[in-house]
């Protein structure tokens, strides 16, 4: 399976020192601007030069410890997309690892919201055969063990 794996640039920002943290070829690592306009041109143009099965999309939220919020809808105004992805496996596998863990149809009003939204939008209309879903992860001080976390992301 081919995963793309996203997350906001940041020093101090999670879910780019998770995504630092998981051990994939960097081919199949996206560091994404904080900018609403250059974040989504640059996942559209990491589609279009592959043929992606899925996209694992992280961002920061400020959550209790070890909580994560898997994320299945991307909205601007009206307009709504819900995520295919089924994550029954992805919850189960968190869960098991001691990570409270909830599923979310509210991704927030920012950059996250903003690439969930504009990704699965993209896939949609595009017609492509590739997943997308959104994964909240704490700030980096709620995170009992990132390179523990990380893990769970590996490549098998």
């Amino acid at each position: 399976m081919n995963i793309l794996y996203t997350a906001f640039n940041g020093k101090y920002n999670s879910s780019k020192i998770l995504l630092d943290n998981i051990k994939i070829s960097d081919e199949n690592k996206l560091y994404l601007r904080n900018s609403f306009i250059t974040s989504v041109k640059q996942l559209q143009k990491k589609i279009k030069l592959d043929n992606y099965d899925l996209i694992v999309s992280f961002g920061q939220l400020p959550l209790e410890q070890d909580n994560i919020r898997i994320e299945i809808v991307g909205k601007e105004q009206t307009e709504i997309y819900e995520s295919d992805f089924d994550y029954s496996q992805l919850k189960e596998k968190l869960e098991k690892n001691n990570y409270k863990t909830e599923v979310s149809r509210d991704s927030g009003n920012y950059y996250c919201n903003n690439i969930f939204f504009n990704g699965l939008k993209y896939i949609k209309e595009n017609n492509l055969k590739c997943k997308m879903i959104f994964i909240h992860i704490p700030f980096i001080d709620k995170i009992g063990n990132i390179e523990e976390l990380s893990k769970l992301f590996n490549e098998k």
